[in-house]
């Protein structure tokens, strides 16, 4: 009987451990909080969206906490840069450009794939697999006029965004082709 009692106990155990381990496995998906979070996020990114079409520096950064850490798309010796600095560049696309607009997705392998995306099940780091929307990875394509040519450029775009708790961007990483915007402004200029 002594047996049959330890051998229920340490089956309870083992149930216990593998439901404990599953709520805390990505696997079992992001939770109710997790899903709100993002849906924020992805709400700020459309301030952001919308600011650049509005060429609205002020609505733009006011998506930004005041700490904002950014990695430009170009090579800078991996220096990250602040908020006056990333304020500076965004204004920079407004003086130099027009109908600044982000076709979200475009330019991805499945055209029905989602643009935003957080959370991971799979990673190369140990226990790195995560269901938390705090960094938000966002595809697409940026389009706009160059304001002194005419020309229209396209640029597919990768951004990693980090926010804080007080659902402000906290953090960007930019990967862009940015010699390929002056090439197509280029390639318009010579074909007039």
């Amino acid at each position: 009987m002594k047996k049959l009692i330890a051998l229920f106990a340490i089956t309870g155990l083992i149930f216990t451990s593998c439901n404990n381990m599953q709520t805390n496995n990505p696997a079992s998906g992001p939770s109710d909080e997790d899903r709100r979070t993002f849906r924020e996020q992805i709400k700020t990114h459309n301030t952001f969206r919308k600011a650049f079409k509005e060429e609205n520096i002020e609505m733009l950064m006011s998506t930004m906490a005041d700490s904002v850490k950014w990695s430009p798309a170009w090579y800078n010796g991996n220096k990250l840069l602040g908020y006056d600095d990333l304020k500076g560049q965004l204004q920079q696309y407004f003086d130099q450009f027009d109908d600044v607009t982000f076709a979200e997705g475009e330019g991805l392998l499945n055209p029905n794939a989602p643009a935003y995306w957080a959370g991971s099940h799979f990673s190369s780091g140990e226990n790195m697999a995560t269901t938390s929307p705090v960094q938000m990875r966002i595809y697409g394509t940026w389009s706009g006029i160059h304001t002194e040519s005419g020309a229209k450029v396209y640029n597919k775009y990768y951004g990693l965004f980090g926010f804080n708790s007080d659902g402000k961007i906290a953090g960007i990483s930019d990967w862009m082709d940015i010699s390929g915007m002056q090439a197509q402004i280029e390639n318009h200029i010579a074909s007039k």
